[in-house]
């Protein structure tokens, strides 16, 4: 398969907000209460007023045709 890079304009502290939470997924169950933690930075972070933008490269795999087909 092919990976296609694409960029999309995000809020700084939404894109903040989704790195914290993808790394609170990752916690082990022992590490529950500092996941809590940055899910909770996290909701704070997407309530914010702020405007500020940033341009983030991201990864999307393509399917090919060999692949679709059979």
């Amino acid at each position: 398969m092919q990976q296609d890079i694409k960029p999309r304009l995000v809020r700084v502290d939404d894109f903040v907000a989704e790195t914290l939470e993808a790394e609170a997924d990752l916690m082990p169950p022992s590490e529950i209460s500092q996941a809590d933690i940055w899910r909770d930075v996290a909701k704070d972070l997407r309530a914010s007023k702020s405007t500020k933008m940033v341009r983030v490269w991201e990864e999307t795999e393509q399917k090919s045709a060999a692949a679709s087909t059979g």
